[in-house]
């Protein structure tokens, strides 16, 4: 073998390693073998759908997948089953993925266009600790569409049943109360037809007062006509009776508050004739004679005693 060929051979031989090590960096970096992982555990009431495959997302993130599904025996409970999560440490910009206390594992059944998947719910007040390696998170199933549409389905079956169960209860009983109506209503013909005859015989033992009362009323109703106009004509002369009597009280309480002073000075004035004219008669009777030879005048003091009530009378209220 000369220079040449064996530089070929080294050439060929440098190519086929560079060709390997370009390979094996591709599958090392495609695959995911540079990527830091870290597992953690999840319980689930079903292992359907879920295999090597299933993705887990973070708030909708992918951030890993499923590594084992394992069932574990809880003595006379259900079987359960416990998932490992093979999750990344670290997202795209190289910040560490964190889990906190408290995420709850969402498992979307399969559906027509992708299979089972788990999404990471974080609570909404948030957490003061994190999940860590080796720690189990509690699984909760969450249906697909279709199978809440198939719920749905099966929910709106059985209230219809319910609904026609009920129905066919009210009609049994709607039924019997027909037939028990229709029995009183047979039992209960015969006292009604004769109670009808008896009310006809009684219309008709009633029509020929009830005529003559329809006649009494006519004539009542023709006599009252006049008697209300009169009635209102001696409303209406009574009322201007009344305003006259007002109008006469009026003016008569004016005359006696304009003239109360002349009044009281006449009353006065008649009270002291009486005086005088009782004290003259007094002397007289007493000795006739006085008549020729006169009459003591009446004493001023005693005159004035007896009108001093009558000079200052108590004031009368205004009418």
């Amino acid at each position: 073998m000369n220079l040449s060929e064996r530089a070929a051979d080294a050439l060929i031989g440098a190519f086929v390693a560079g060709a390997l090590i370009v390979v094996v960096v591709a599958i090392y970096f495609t695959q995911g073998w540079n990527r830091g992982t870290w597992n953690v555990y999840m319980t689930a009431a079903s292992a359907e759908g879920l295999n090597s495959d299933t993705k887990v997302y973070l708030q909708g993130l992918e951030i890993g997948r499923v590594a084992s599904v394992s069932p574990r025996f809880g003595g006379s409970g259900p079987l359960t089953f416990l998932v490992e999560l093979e999750l990344d440490q670290r997202f795209a910009n190289d910040s560490l993925v964190q889990v906190p206390k408290g995420t709850k594992a969402q498992i979307a059944e399969a559906s027509f266009v992708g299979g089972a998947s788990i999404s990471l719910e974080t609570p909404a007040q948030g957490a003061d600790s994190m999940v860590q390696e080796g720690d189990t998170i509690e699984g909760v199933p969450r249906p697909s569409p279709l199978g809440q549409i198939a719920q749905v389905a099966d929910s709106l079956a059985h209230q219809v049943s319910l609904v026609l169960r009920d129905t066919r209860t009210v009609l049994g009983e709607v039924n019997g109360t027909v037939h028990e109506v229709r029995g009183q209503m047979a039992q209960a013909s015969p006292h009604l037809q004769s109670s009808l005859a008896s009310v006809d015989a009684g219309l008709r033992h009633l029509e020929p007062t009830l005529r003559r009362a329809a006649s009494l009323a006519a004539t009542a109703d023709s006599g009252l006509a006049p008697l209300q106009d009169s009635l209102l004509r001696t409303m209406g002369a009574a009322r201007t009776l009344l305003l006259r009597l007002d109008t006469l009280t009026t003016t008569s309480a004016g005359i006696a508050a304009d003239n109360r002073a002349d009044i009281r000075a006449t009353v006065a004035q008649m009270k002291l004739v009486g005086l005088q004219l009782e004290y003259f008669l007094d002397q007289v009777s007493r000795r006739p004679l006085r008549m020729v030879t006169g009459i003591k005048p009446m004493d001023t003091d005693s005159l004035r005693a007896s009108l001093a009530p009558a000079a200052a009378p108590a004031p009368s209220p205004a009418p």
